[in-house]
């Protein structure tokens, strides 16, 4: 079930359950506006708890969708004499569209969970659910349009309740991983589901620079939902407290985040090596933040080292280019730096550490923030001023072509993922895909279409919005979107004179493969004597991650989190003998 436009299902499922209420987000394709898949969960068996201690607290946390604000989460620990409470409000908008009323979820002393309410509105409607829960036994009372659903199920009495989209229930997630090892695992009631099991895969130390320039270590929880048709990943951050800091579900995009780290000027530090500066570079009244990367390892040539800047692209905007928890870019600075290669990656204005706003920028002033940063390499002592190479990665592709068209300072150019039609062309084919993918009926078919199709024709003509539901509006109607479906890629390469570099993942299923062949002929259309390389890779998709042929594109089975060499490789070796 990746990529897609469904709505969540409204209809009751055989037990009697709402699937309205519970169900897990998955795949998400970046030209969004499109809405989200969701997938029930299953059922499992728990495991026994190990005792831990927590601490009280109180909260904000912002949600995002593919880094774009859709709502926020407030959340309170607080402890009584009787045992713990979590509750929470919030609102979160399209396509999810809950508003938590109230969240409140009570566990003992021992944190056995006692009991369970909520109230809020779905898609505009009320519902409520209350869950009692006895030993081994929760009891559900489901209220939704009228109607009342009674559900009982057999759980762990040592399970964690996380009820979907009601983040709060995560904290005691966060602090019952306190001092787990690679392999464990913890016991997870979903309410009115079922059970499953959280696996413990992977824990590590981090660090996230605030916008206060204060440093807060996070220890960083790898874990699997696990399930009969596969493990479903999530990431939880939690502080030296053992409260939570963020949540990261990297199938679907979704990223819930304490507002002291979603601020601007806060970063995860993901990706880091000897030869990195932290440095800000001046732009059209604002300053971007970036990494340079100097290759340490190498001695300075006389004439400088050859730079690479990575241009990261909407769905992936801060320095290190993370997807699907790969940090893509920053990967490739440091094997880019280990093979001799002055490398620079930067936050997009508006994002991260980096000023401006995003909300008023087309793809026009991403490509000045472009020429901005080239500017800077070239004023580089230790740069190359005849090797100044901009890659871009996916639709970053787009923002490194009308940047080369307009430069003379870049020197060559690399083009990663990177679709090779009009913005509104790819947004449609993308959809057809996504809805292939799902099985939808003709008739959704039909309608979806249609609707996407009075979205593109309302913001490229500044209306009318008539027909296009409120929230889609309020998502599509920026100057960002307005730019990216007028964006022509025919046009803009034709007018770029750099020795250019296709490189594409056949396993691609964001842009697909068909796109590097087209952007190869527009370039070699170009005049004579310009060279113009093609590199097809096998096995990899748009993480640049080699995975096997039964898993593209499933996070969760990647065996390494890493941008494969089949990559790095070619890149590099072109990169030393262009012209």
């Amino acid at each position: 079930m990746r990529g897609g436009f469904k709505e969540p299902p409204t209809t009751r499922g055989p037990t009697g359950a709402h699937p309205g209420v519970s169900g897990i987000l998955r795949g998400m394709r970046v030209s969004a506006y499109f809405t989200l898949v969701v997938g029930l969960l299953w059922a499992g068996t728990g495991v026994a708890q190990s005792q831990v201690s927590a601490t009280e607290s109180s909260a904000t946390f912002n949600v995002f969708l593919r880094s774009t604000l859709i709502g926020f989460e407030q959340i309170e620990v607080t402890r009584g004499a009787a045992g713990w409470t979590i509750r929470s409000r919030g609102n979160v908008s399209h396509p999810i569209d809950l508003r938590n009323q109230l969240f409140e979820v009570k566990y003992s002393l021992e944190w056995h969970p006692v009991s369970l309410r909520i109230e809020g509105l779905r898609h505009g409607s009320p519902f409520s659910l209350s869950t009692s829960f006895v030993n081994d036994s929760a009891t559900n009372k489901l209220e939704d349009s009228g109607q009342t659903h009674n559900l009982t199920n057999t759980i762990s009495r040592d399970a964690v309740v996380l009820p979907e989209y009601f983040f709060g229930g995560y904290e005691v997630l966060a602090q019952r991983l306190e001092g787990r090892d690679p392999g464990d695992e913890i016991p997870i009631y979903v309410p009115p589901r079922g059970s499953t099991r959280a696996r413990v895969d992977e824990v590590s130390f981090q660090q996230i620079e605030t916008s206060s320039r204060t440093t807060v270590d996070v220890q960083l929880y790898r874990v699997s939902f696990l399930s009969d048709d596969g493990p479903r990943v999530a990431e939880i951050w939690a502080d030296e407290d053992q409260r939570l800091v963020r949540i990261s579900i990297p199938d679907i995009a979704i990223d819930v985040v304490r507002a002291d780290i979603a601020a601007v000027g806060a970063r995860l530090r993901t990706v880091s090596h000897a030869g990195d500066e932290d440095v800000r570079v001046q732009a059209a009244g604002f300053a971007l933040s970036a990494t340079v990367t100097i290759p340490v390892n190498h001695p300075r040539p006389e004439d400088g080292w050859p730079a690479v800047l990575l241009i990261p692209g909407p769905a992936a905007p801060e320095r290190d280019g993370t997807l699907s928890g790969v940090p893509v870019l920053g990967q490739i600075a440091v094997a880019l730096a280990e093979s001799g290669f002055l490398v620079v990656r930067y936050d997009r204005r508006g994002v991260g550490q980096s000023g401006g706003r995003s909300e008023s920028a087309g793809i026009e002033a991403y490509a000045d923030d472009v020429r901005s940063m080239v500017k800077y390499l070239d004023d580089r002592d230790d740069v190359s001023r005849k090797q100044i190479t901009v890659l871009g990665h996916a639709e970053g592709g787009w923002t490194a072509l009308i940047a080369a068209a307009q430069e003379r300072r870049i020197d060559n150019l690399v083009l990663v993922g990177t679709p090779s039609t009009t913005g509104a062309e790819l947004v449609l084919e993308q959809q057809l895909a996504a809805l292939d993918e799902l099985g939808v009926s003709a008739d959704e078919r039909t309608e979806r279409v249609a609707l996407q199709h009075r979205i593109i024709d309302a913001v490229m003509n500044k209306g009318p919005w008539t027909d296009v539901p409120k929230q889609m509006r309020r998502q599509a109607d920026t100057v960002w979107f307005r730019s990216f479906l007028e964006f022509d890629a025919a046009d803009t390469v034709r007018r770029t004179r750099q020795p250019t570099l296709v490189l594409h993942g056949w396993a691609d299923n964001h842009v697909a493969p068909h796109h590097a062949e087209r952007l190869t002929e527009l370039a070699r259309s170009r005049r004579r004597g310009v060279s113009v390389d093609r590199l097809m890779l096998e096995g990899l998709d748009q993480t640049l991650v080699e995975t096997g042929p039964d898993t593209v594109g499933t996070y969760e089975h990647l065996q390494r989190r890493a941008v494969g060499l089949s990559l790095i490789e070619p890149l590099t070796r072109w990169l030393r003998q262009v012209p």
